[in-house]
């Protein structure tokens, strides 16, 4: 007996996600879609922070390349190409000074292509650009399956991934690598949890959570364990040496004010 041959059927994103921020860049953010995204661009991606401050905006994802150590910025838009999503993209990578833009769509505009081949054309661009098209396929009736596929990047793949002369923004980039090099807010992220909701499920201010994830406070023992359990963590595995303890029984009454 020969077995039922199924057809693809091609299914529409935004059907899948209410929103890009609060729905598919978290999804995005977690390791397994991460790792499709970067089978198509060639690079092994880690996730470093979601919805980054710059200056007045918020930059979707970044990243970072295990292999190169390049800063990696995506932006993501649930359907065609639009002026703004390519000014944000620009915008963002420049102020975060990213090696790597990515801009991930539903489709693309021929003329918005243009513009990214043009850029990767420029010798000596400090950042190299990117557009992959997202589409999601079900088979005779199967959960959604994302295809991501690279329409436009730079010619030499392998060409260095920074650059000297770039413009500066300061203050988003030092925010930016506060934020770099956290187990936990990698962790976080994985688990494709905000900072609100693993703030929330923690019993803390996302505030507090931020200076915890940044290094910036230790959290007392109750909150690191709160925040283990929150994220499916070994006990203990947030722990701090014995010699960091009396800042952390300090902090533990600096949590409760703050709470209250």
């Amino acid at each position: 007996m020969k077995k039922p041959v199924e057809h693809l059927e091609r299914v529409d994103p935004a059907s899948l996600w209410a929103s890009e921020s609060g729905d598919f860049i978290p999804w995005l953010a977690m390791r397994e879609n991460l790792c499709r995204l970067g089978d198509a661009l060639g690079l092994d991606l880690e996730p470093v922070a979601r919805e980054v401050m710059v200056g007045r905006f918020r930059a979707d994802l970044v990243c970072r390349d295990r292999d190169s150590g390049a800063r990696v910025v995506i932006e993501a838009r649930l359907g065609h190409s639009d002026h703004a999503h390519l000014g944000q993209l620009l915008t963002y990578g420049v102020g975060l000074q990213g090696n790597i833009a990515v801009w991930l769509a539903t489709a693309f505009h021929d003329e918005h292509r243009a513009v990214l081949d043009r850029l990767n054309e420029w010798d000596g661009s400090a950042m190299r650009c990117f557009a992959v098209e997202l589409r999601t396929w079900s088979i005779g009736g199967s959960p959604a399956a994302p295809q991501f596929t690279v329409i436009a990047g730079p010619r030499d793949r392998s060409g260095p991934c920074a650059g000297a002369g770039r413009a500066r923004l300061p203050g988003a980039v030092a925010a930016l690598e506060d934020l770099e090099d956290t187990p936990l807010k990698v962790r976080r992220l994985n688990s494709g949890l905000s900072m609100r909701q693993l703030a929330k499920s923690v019993g803390i201010s996302s505030s507090h959570l931020a200076r915890i994830e940044t290094g910036k406070r230790q959290g007392s023992p109750a909150t690191l364990a709160a925040i283990e359990r929150a994220l499916d963590m070994p006990p203990g595995a947030l722990a701090r040496p014995e010699g960091e303890r009396c800042a952390i029984d300090r902090e533990a009454g600096d949590e409760r004010r703050t709470e209250a």
